[in-house]
């Protein structure tokens, strides 16, 4: 991106402060199709659990961003995010800014991928752990209570979705491959 086009969409950017506390939006709220770039402060990210209550999900710091989805989806935002320092600077982008800046710079759609798939692979990994834990849940459930059955059932269901996409294992397929084409 050369600078002139650069100083174009930087005077297009609306710059905003919220105090220790404000949110900047909330989960469900009607997505207003801008993402935002943290310049100074800190903000927080909380997701409503079934309870209804409000559970911690990370700090968004200086030179990270948050919104994105709402240029690409047009759902309800996924997330609370609060403010968190005395004084949070934040840039706002449009949907039309994004776009421009885009057609302008690859590398800045770039790095904004990259950094949501960052963001996917950590959710994937989170939710691994979750199902491993609760797989052993079960199993020590199924030992207490007697029923040993239900114990190799959901062993041997964990066997099969290891590292298949989930298919289930078929004897047929582990015979010798046929000479027939």
């Amino acid at each position: 991106m050369n600078v002139e086009h650069l100083k174009k969409y930087i005077t297009e950017v609306r710059i905003d402060h919220f105090a220790q506390g404000t949110k900047v939006f909330s989960e469900g709220e009607e997505c207003n199709g801008k993402m935002y770039f943290v310049f100074s402060g800190n903000l927080q990210v909380f997701k409503r659990k079934a309870t209804g209550e409000d559970q911690y999900v990370r700090d968004i710091k200086p030179g990270e961003f948050f919104g994105e989805m709402a240029l690409v989806f047009p759902s309800p935002r996924a997330a609370t995010v609060i403010a968190n320092s005395e004084d949070t600077k934040v840039g706002i982008i449009t949907k039309d800014i994004f776009l421009g800046m885009g057609k302008e710079s690859p590398g800045f759609l770039s790095a904004i991928l990259h950094s949501i798939i960052n963001r996917l692979t950590a959710v994937e990994d989170q939710i691994s752990e979750k199902q491993k834990l609760l797989h052993i849940l079960i199993n020590e459930i199924h030992e207490k209570s007697g029923d040993s059955s239900n114990t190799e059932s959901v062993t041997k269901s964990e066997e099969n979705t290891q590292g298949t996409g989930n298919q289930e294992s078929d004897p047929e397929s582990e015979k010798e491959p046929s000479s027939q084409v």
